[in-house]
């Protein structure tokens, strides 16, 4: 059976859980579209690094989100000028293309000549309009994209710029693509419509197919998977799910501060400092081991870190 479910929530804790709420819970024999959008969020992959893939600094200065997913690939940043797919069913090889020709088939309803590229690619003119990602879980495939109508790109290349603090990271790194959106290709294209068409391209393939909206409220309901829902997004929201499930990674800054100047090297595990080497030019000696034993085992926070070394608490040891 063909089911569409139409997110209302742009929340993006929320849609990742009921995302995979959905894989978790799907029929073999199922086939399911899930369409959803977040607002001002960066979603990175699987084993990426927020610290090297996002300038986290400028997206909590927009009161923007983080959050991991959990298929492989790139960055990416979600607002409300982007639309996100996600297909679930039963894996079979030839799936994701068969998916893609799907969102082909939408996109020249809107007058949009598209083409799949690569492994991962929507390419309109040569411009990219769409990445995917998948996961396979218990031979269930979660086959997953963005597509771009009109997104703030400033936004996007400036949240997935990172600063020139010096970094080295085992996580997979995001490739700067050249996009585009749908709406500089044609003017009269809108997130309403191509969502309309997806669902209706999608449920076309089945005359009893249910199309229906989906956001929070389904929790004040008497919705049987309420609990493993709840749990979910709470997983989601957590430092230990975006942050502390990186992979592991240096970094070294230097920072000037009234009582002088601090060059700091950091060994980063599963989101804590577990290694510190710390050179100053302080008149205090002790200060590098006052500092290491302030920040050993920490969550790694880089502006809780200037705070601290700004405090009392480190120069009054």
């Amino acid at each position: 059976m063909y089911k569409v479910y139409i997110s209302k929530s742009n929340n993006p804790y929320f849609n990742l859980a009921f995302e995979e709420y959905l894989v978790h819970h799907a029929d073999s024999d199922g086939q399911i579209l899930f369409l959803w959008q977040n607002q001002n969020t960066v979603v990175i992959g699987r084993n990426q690094n927020p610290w090297k893939e996002c300038d986290l600094e400028a997206l909590e200065a927009q009161q923007g989100k983080l959050v991991r997913r959990n298929s492989g690939g790139g960055a990416v940043y979600h607002d409300l000028g982007n639309l996100n797919f996600t297909f679930i069913s039963a894996y079979s090889e030839k799936k994701v293309e068969e998916n893609v020709a799907f969102m082909i088939r939408a996109l020249a309803a809107n007058d949009i000549e598209a083409v799949f590229s690569g492994k991962n690619d929507i390419l309109v003119q040569g411009y990219k309009v769409s990445g995917n990602a998948f996961f396979v879980e218990e031979d269930i495939l979660c086959h997953h994209g963005t597509l771009l109508i009109d997104s703030n790109l400033q936004k996007l290349n400036s949240f997935l710029t990172v600063s020139e603090q010096k970094l080295r990271s085992k996580g997979i790194d995001s490739v700067k693509d050249r996009v585009k959106n749908l709406k500089a290709l044609n003017a009269a294209i809108t997130v309403e419509n191509l969502t309309a068409s997806l669902a209706n391209v999608f449920a076309s393939n089945d005359k009893d197919a249910l199309i229906e909206g989906v956001d929070e409220r389904i929790l004040e309901n008497n919705f049987a998977g309420r609990e493993d829902l709840l749990e979910r997004i709470k997983r989601f929201e957590s430092w230990d799910w975006n942050y502390g499930s990186s992979p592991e990674f240096n970094i070294q800054f230097s920072e000037r501060f009234s009582w002088g100047e601090v060059q700091l090297y950091f060994v980063i595990k599963d989101g804590y400092i577990v290694e510190t080497e710390v050179n100053s030019d302080a008149l205090d000696v002790h200060l590098p081991y006052k500092i290491n034993k302030c920040l050993q085992n920490r969550p790694f926070d880089y502006d809780e870190i200037i705070a601290l070394l700004d405090s009392d608490q480190v120069q009054g040891q």
